[in-house]
């Protein structure tokens, strides 16, 4: 896929209701190319193995109903409703850890006596499961590492306990946990002062969880994939108390404009219901800054590193700079305490905490390191650049030391270029993400 034809998408979130249904909801409007021809498309998936609905705007009252049926639910839904799952774990649940297994083939939760029906799946099938990883699926799942939309790295045990922190430091008792089973499975086993709620696109977790912990649900459209009404259940958990806060591990390689429509719709529903503004946390890499804050204005970047364990760049001992990953935020940052075993300090001038090495700058009024580096103040930029940077007399700012002078002499498009390097290069999670030296 071209750096040309990537740069023409546009994704139009206006009138979503109207829009044919694929079978992870609501798909998406796009629309690319000079001559602006819109397409339907899912929301959830850009790989057509993975959902291959694909509809131009001016052919759906031609293609019929007809071909929109064929887009049926999973059947591992359709076959299986919530409450015989329900039954189906309480069951199991019961039984001696020896009598417990798991498939990690099929995904699927079942007692010693059903064995057979997986003895193709001998070296993915789980046995011995105790009440611990009862309680904490994520470590039975084999991660779904190859996929676009999907892709799983779990958090470190540090990064947990620090966010469980800050949550506590803001005062939230009501976590919505989108994306993010780690963070859920750890409040629901240890912290009782909070409540916690996981909507995820992976369907596995409806074996573990009732329907006051989880909702099969797509962040990419604000839709809950099971047979209810969406706006209700939305309703049920975004209005339980004033101290709430939803928390958002996305697919780095997905639109930031569904993301903002979905958290919209949380605060249109909170508003309704005369709710208090509901705290938010988006977990994405640093170089995407400047796109949160356009897309989320009120956003703000916290300078921690977000650890995973299960990748061997997203944490601190894959880069000499630690994981690119870190926190956007609406809450004020001065209520937001930082360890400092793990090397951050208080600035008293920003009114905020750091990472150590992020010095402030008195000509900028702020500790402006966003990568984990020092930075240096460059007078005529008149802000402060990575010390990789030097500034260029033609191109009249700071840039690489080797760089095509006036490559982008657009800072628009500067931007536009930049961020869907890092997004087709650098970033589904399951990608390597060396190739964004391009903003260091």
């Amino acid at each position: 896929m071209t750096e040309e034809y990537i740069k023409t998408v546009a994704v139009h979130m206006d009138n979503l209701n109207t829009h044919p249904h694929c079978s992870h909801g609501p798909t998406l409007l796009f629309s690319r190319g000079s001559d602006n021809k819109k397409f339907y498309s899912c929301s959830a998936h850009r790989d057509r193995k993975k959902c291959s609905f694909f509809v131009w705007e001016n052919q759906i009252e031609s293609i019929g109903q007809k071909f929109m049926e064929q887009y049926e639910r999973d059947l591992f839904v359709t076959k299986m409703m919530r409450y015989k799952l329900q039954s189906r774990y309480d069951h199991i649940k019961n039984l001696t850890p020896e009598e417990r297994c798991f498939c990690q083939k099929c995904g699927e939760l079942f007692s010693k006596t059903q064995q057979d029906l997986h003895s193709d799946h001998c070296e993915m099938l789980v046995e011995n499961i105790n009440d611990l990883k009862l309680s904490h699926p994520s470590q039975l799942f084999r991660p779904l590492q190859e996929s676009k939309s999907e892709s799983q790295y779990f958090f470190t045990e540090n990064t947990i306990e620090m966010l469980i922190k800050m949550f506590r430091s803001v005062g939230t008792t009501n976590i919505i946990c989108i994306g993010a089973p780690t963070i859920h499975e750890r409040i629901l086993c240890d912290v009782p002062e909070m409540n916690s709620v996981l909507l995820d696109i992976d369907h596995r977790y409806l074996q573990f969880y009732d329907t006051n912990h989880f909702r099969w649900f797509n962040m990419y459209n604000c839709h809950v994939l099971e047979e209810c009404d969406t706006e209700f259940v939305l309703e049920d958990i975004l209005t339980q108390g004033d101290s709430t806060a939803v928390f958002i591990d996305p697919p780095f390689g997905g639109r930031l404009e569904p993301l903002a429509y979905t958290l919209e719709k949380f605060d249109q529903i909170r508003k309704k219901n005369n709710k208090s503004i509901l705290s938010k946390f988006l977990v994405l890499p640093y170089f995407m800054e400047r796109f949160v804050v356009n897309c989320l204005p009120g956003m703000s970047m916290i300078d921690y590193k977000i650890d995973y364990i299960n990748h061997k760049k997203f944490n601190s001992s894959g880069r000499s700079n630690g994981s690119p990953i870190r926190i956007f935020t609406n809450v004020d940052q001065s209520k937001i305490s930082l360890p400092v075993e793990e090397n951050y300090r208080f600035c008293d001038e920003c009114n905020r905490w750091v990472c150590s090495e992020n010095v402030h700058c008195y000509k900028c009024n702020s500790c402006t390191s966003k990568n984990g580096r020092k930075y240096i103040h460059c007078n005529l930029c008149k802000r402060c650049v990575k010390r990789t940077w030097k500034h260029c007399k033609e191109c009249n700012k700071c840039c690489l030391i080797e760089h095509a002078c006036k490559r982008f002499p657009i800072k628009g498009k500067m931007k536009d270029r930049s961020y869907k390097k890092h997004i087709v290069k650098g970033k589904n999670h399951d990608q390597n993400l060396n190739k964004y030296d391009v903003m260091d």
